[in-house]
C-alpha cells in the first residue's frame, strides 16, 4: 500500500486568495510586535492534514511540518498548570492579539511561526476563510463544528445496492448534503458509488429521482470504482487548483474512490457488511490528497452518521430558490405551503414549475430546524 504522505499536497497546489495574502501580511506585522517574532520566522501556510487535533502544515517556504495544538490561542485559555514551552506561551499571547477564537480545520490558510532548529511549528493566527463547511454536533447545548475550510466542490457521496440504501432515504441524506453545501457557498456534486452492483435500469432510475431532488446546476454522477464508470466526469469536477470534499457515511465507497482517482491505495479501506452496506470508519484523520495532473485537492473526512439541520436557513434558501421565491406570492405571510388557499408553491407544483420531491425535501427540512431552534438552550447562539 502506498503511503498517503506521499500525496500530501503543498502549498502551491492550493488556491489561496488576494483577500488571505492581505490578511496574512497584516497579521504578521501585527504579531511581530506584540510577540517579538523575528518576521522571518512567521510564514504563510495551509493546514493539510489534521490528525486528533494535530494539524500539519505545509507552508509557502516548501516547508511540511506538524504544529502544536491550537487549543489555548484558539480559546483564549492559560494551558494547563505547569511547565510550558515558549511555543506555547507564544500561542497563548497570540489569543489576546485577535485570533478570534477559530481553531484550524484542514483546509485552513494560517499564520504559523517556524523556528530554526524546531521540527514542530505554531500557528498563530487562522486567516478569513473563503468557504467553511460545517455541521452541528451535539443538542440543545452543542456547537458547530468546521469540517473543512476553503473547499469549492463538496462531493456528496452515496452508495447503491444495498437495502439501507433505499430511494427515500437516499433523498433524504442528499438533501441534507446539498443545503450544507449551499450554506458554505461550495458547489455540490452528487456521487453515485458502487454502480456495477446494479442493473442499468436502476441506476437510471435513482439518477433521475436524485436529479430531480437536486435541482438545476447540480451534477449527478453514477460511479464504478471496479469498471472506471464516471469517474472522468468526477475528474472534470475538479480542476487543477480547486479544493473539493467528500462526504459521505462509512461504508458509501469514499476511500475506494479516493484511492481510484489517485491512482494507488493510499486510503486505508474495510470490507462493509453484505446484508446493509454497514461498514466502520476507516479515515480517522481529515487529510487533503493531490490528485494527478490537471486535477486539484480533495479533503477526505471520517464517514458521518449523521447531519443534523441547525442553523442552515441561508442554505435551504439558496438549494430551493424557486420554492422561496414563489413563497413571496402566497396569500398569506404564515403558508405552510400545504393546504392553505392562494397558495402560489402549490400552484407552482400543479403547474409543474416546482418539483414535487423538492417541496416535500423543503417542507420536511424547514420543519426539522424550526424545532432544532426551539430545542436549544436560551444563551446558545447560532
Amino acid at each position: 500500500m502506498a503511503d498517503v504522505l506521499d500525496h500530501i499536497p503543498s502549498f502551491g497546489d492550493l488556491r489561496v486568495d488576494d483577500t488571505q495574502v492581505s490578511a496574512f501580511e497584516a497579521a504578521r506585522s501585527e504579531l511581530a510586535g506584540t510577540l517579538d517574532i523575528p518576521l522571518e520566522e512567521i510564514e504563510l501556510g495551509a493546514v493539510v492534514r489534521l490528525d486528533r487535533g494535530f494539524p500539519m502544515i505545509a507552508t509557502r517556504s516548501g516547508v511540511l511540518l506538524r504544529a502544536e495544538h491550537a487549543v489555548d490561542f484558539a480559546k483564549g485559555k492559560p494551558g494547563k498548570r505547569g511547565k510550558r514551552s515558549k511555543r506555547a506561551a507564544d500561542a497563548e499571547v497570540a489569543s489576546s492579539a485577535g485570533v478570534d477564537g477559530m481553531l484550524p480545520s484542514v483546509g485552513d490558510v494560517v499564520a504559523v511561526r517556524v523556528t530554526s532548529g524546531h521540527d514542530m511549528g505554531v500557528i498563530l493566527r487562522v486567516l478569513p476563510r473563503r468557504t467553511s463547511f460545517e455541521r452541528w454536533r451535539g443538542k440543545n447545548r452543542g456547537e458547530r463544528q468546521v469540517l473543512a475550510a476553503n473547499v469549492d466542490v463538496i462531493f456528496i457521496v452515496q452508495p447503491l445496492g444495498a437495502e439501507r440504501d433505499a430511494l427515500p432515504l437516499m433523498r433524504d441524506r442528499v438533501a441534507r448534503s446539498l443545503v450544507l453545501a449551499r450554506d458554505c457557498g461550495a458547489d455540490p456534486v452528487v456521487v453515485l458509488t458502487k454502480v456495477d452492483r446494479c442493473e442499468p435500469a436502476e441506476v437510471a432510475d435513482v439518477c433521475g429521482a436524485l436529479r430531480r431532488l437536486a435541482g438545476t446546476g447540480v451534477r449527478v454522477i453514477a460511479t464504478s470504482s471496479l469498471t472506471g464508470e464516471g469517474l472522468d466526469e468526477v475528474r472534470s469536477c475538479i480542476p487543477q487548483g480547486s479544493v473539493g470534499m467528500i462526504l459521505g457515511e462509512s461504508g458509501a465507497g469514499k476511500s475506494t474512490l479516493l484511492n481510484t482517482l489517485l491512482g494507488s491505495e493510499a486510503l486505508e479501506t474495510n470490507a462493509v457488511r453484505e446484508r446493509d452496506d454497514a461498514g466502520r470508519h476507516t479515515t480517522v484523520a481529515r487529510i487533503m490528497v493531490a490528485l494527478p495532473e490537471p486535477c486539484g485537492v480533495i479533503a477526505d473526512c471520517p464517514g458521518l452518521r449523521s447531519l443534523p439541520l441547525v442553523g442552515h436557513e441561508r442554505g435551504l434558501a439558496r438549494s430551493f430558490p424557486e420554492i422561496v421565491e414563489a413563497s413571496r406570492a402566497c396569500r398569506f405571510n404564515d403558508c405552510t405551503h400545504l393546504h392553505e388557499p392562494g397558495c402560489a408553491v402549490r400552484e407552482g407544483v400543479e403547474c409543474g414549475e416546482i418539483e414535487q420531491s423538492r417541496l416535500d425535501a423543503f417542507l420536511s427540512l424547514a420543519r426539522e430546524m424550526r424545532v432544532s431552534a426551539q430545542s436549544l438552550d436560551p444563551d446558545i447562539r447560532l
